[in-house]
């Protein structure tokens, strides 16, 4: 009767066990994944910073940096996030999204030979957006609350609106 009972015992602890390595092998995929997108972006950054304005390619190397980098916030809103992080999903959304009208609207404004300030304004608008998002992505992904964030407490209770009859 022993037997019986460790056995099942055993069977259970080593089925927790292996479900357990899947999630495990799913934040650690997650995780290889975030530290690709930061170090993509990060060169491409360093790429974007150490452009001289007055070099001849100066503007089409910036759309192609841009353009990469609109790809790079692509893949992360793509990305299957793990149900511990799953408010970095809407965020990375809104990353891509923000990113992708930066890079419309830069190129946009360099597209003529008049290059327009408001709409570089907007583009630099959107691009700071896309990053802040960005931020706030690894402040939650080290446990941190971002600064400046609101933080909403779901205590799973559901309510009806009231509605005059």
């Amino acid at each position: 009767m022993l037997k019986k009972y460790v056995l099942m015992l055993v069977t259970i602890i080593s089925m927790l066990f292996f479900a357990g390595c899947g999630e495990r092998e799913e934040l650690t995929v997650f995780k290889e994944q975030i530290d690709n997108f930061y170090t993509e972006v990060s060169a491409l950054e360093t790429e974007m910073n150490s452009i001289t304005e007055d070099s001849e390619n100066a503007v089409s190397t910036l759309l192609v940096s841009l353009e990469q980098m609109s790809e790079q916030f692509q893949k992360l809103a793509d990305l299957d996030v793990p149900a511990e992080f799953i408010s970095v999903e809407d965020l990375a959304d809104d990353a891509a999204s923000y990113m992708y009208e930066a890079v419309r609207l830069y190129g946009e404004a360099y597209e003529e030979d008049y290059v327009s300030d408001s709409l570089i304004q907007a583009a630099t608008d959107n691009y700071e957006s896309a990053m802040k998002r960005i931020n706030y992505i690894a402040a939650l992904l080290q446990g941190e609350i971002p600064e400046g964030a609101t933080v909403i407490e779901d205590d799973g209770t559901e309510f009806e609106p009231y509605v005059e009859e």
